[in-house]
């Protein structure tokens, strides 16, 4: 391992976070010697959304540690929307519904081309989507496809770890799934989170031993208020419409069924929730 890794700071799925020569920095580095391409892909599109002046941690560069890829960021000294949301049990769930909001609004103003367009893996995503006959994936497929192309950066995966806090400044990291495209896609995959991923979320960042039933049903609670917040703040900050973000809530619905990590519970919540929206197309 490389002298100029020191101690582990973090861990996902994918990668782990380590310090990096100083504490200045920090490397992602990929657990998987084989995810050279989707660190690269990371790597560039964080480039793009730092040169276009959003709000991101600074990438430095893509290194090769004992055949592992990494990438080497700016540290940045904080906590993300859910270590604040898990550590304040909610209770601020208005300011990070509008926080993320305005993040994303900043995000979705920029118009650049050198990052993937949107709508064609999406598509893909919803074909290879389990759960969904094929007529039903037809059907969301043209309903996607009668909805007009946009051109605006969006970042992918905009979920509450994924938003990092600093001096009360947000900056979105993880921009491994970032592409040009509708800026209803981000918003629509944020409230489908909120909507069926949230407590899961919660559950995983403080052990599910500690979540009491009481902290089960006030997430319940709230999860729709929090939505409703979310929506009412992006829209005043936006020429985007309600109706105009409700009417991706199918494709992404059905993409986020492609995801493998996905539990077989909320798949089938999703499934529950494409199929009720499809009445009104039939």
């Amino acid at each position: 391992m490389s002298t100029k890794i020191g101690r582990k700071i973090n861990e996902g799925v994918s990668a782990e976070i380590f310090e990096w020569e100083n504490n200045e920095k920090i490397i992602k580095l990929a657990k998987n010697k084989k995810r050279h391409q989707a660190m690269l892909t990371e790597y560039l599109n964080s480039q793009v959304a730092w040169d276009s002046g959003v709000s991101v941690p600074q990438p430095f560069k893509l290194v090769d540690v004992d055949g592992r890829p990494g990438i080497v960021f700016e540290r940045i000294y904080g906590e993300t929307l859910m270590e604040r949301f898990v550590n304040q049990k909610g209770l601020n769930y208005e300011d990070i519904a509008r926080t993320t909001a305005k993040i994303l609004s900043e995000t979705h103003e920029k118009t650049i081309q050198n990052i993937p367009s949107q709508r064609e893996p999406i598509i893909c995503s919803i074909n290879q989507a389990d759960y969904l006959t094929t007529s039903e994936k037809k059907l969301v497929i043209d309903i996607l496809n009668s909805i007009p192309i946009k051109q605006q950066l969006c970042h992918g995966d905009p979920n509450m770890n994924n938003i990092l806090i600093k001096d009360n400044r947000p900056l979105l990291i993880d921009w491994r799934h970032a592409s040009i495209g509708n800026p209803e896609v981000d918003l629509a995959e944020y409230i489908l989170m909120i909507r069926y991923a949230i407590l899961p979320m919660v559950r995983h960042a403080i052990s599910p031993r500690n979540i009491t039933s009481k902290t089960a049903e006030y997430i319940n609670l709230i999860k729709e208020e929090m939505i409703k917040v979310f929506i009412d703040e992006y829209t005043k900050l936006s020429d985007i419409t309600y109706e105009d973000i409700d009417s991706w809530i199918i494709p992404m619905a059905a993409r986020r069924l492609s995801v493998g990590i996905i539990p077989k519970f909320e798949k089938e919540q999703l499934v529950a929730e494409i199929r009720r929206r499809l009445k009104t197309y039939k």
